[in-house]
């Protein structure tokens, strides 16, 4: 989303939310937080983003192609490396990282890496 007017004082913070589905049946995720960004040439920008996400892994499992996550709901941390393509178009390298922070019995936390479409409402 556009940057809201109480946020303007705060670098113009933007609200974040989204999804990461997983399409061999595997952890996937839901998603919402804030996200500070910076354009640092021509249409070229850089995102980093806080928040937190639920997903539908694993707790606890003794699964070793699968983590234990502790949680359902984590934290999660995210850096976008994007292009603006045209208005509100862009395409993005995306790196995300949800963990529980030591806050449930295990903490094995999940990576995501791949490419992304954005659309800035």
């Amino acid at each position: 989303f556009n940057s809201l007017p109480i946020m303007d004082v705060i670098y113009s913070l933007r609200p974040h939310i989204g999804g990461t589905i997983n399409s061999a049946g595997n952890t996937s995720q839901a998603y919402l937080g804030i996200t500070w960004g910076w354009n640092f040439f021509c249409n070229a920008f850089l995102n980093f983003s806080l928040g937190g996400a639920y997903h539908n892994g694993e707790s606890e499992t003794s699964d070793l192609n699968k983590k234990s996550l502790g949680c359902s709901t984590l934290f999660r941390q995210s850096l976008d490396l994007g292009y603006q393509i045209t208005g509100p178009h862009a395409i993005m390298l995306h790196l995300d990282h949800i963990s529980n922070a030591k806050i449930c019995s295990t903490n094995e936390g999940l990576e995501t890496f791949g490419v992304r479409y954005g659309y800035r409402f």
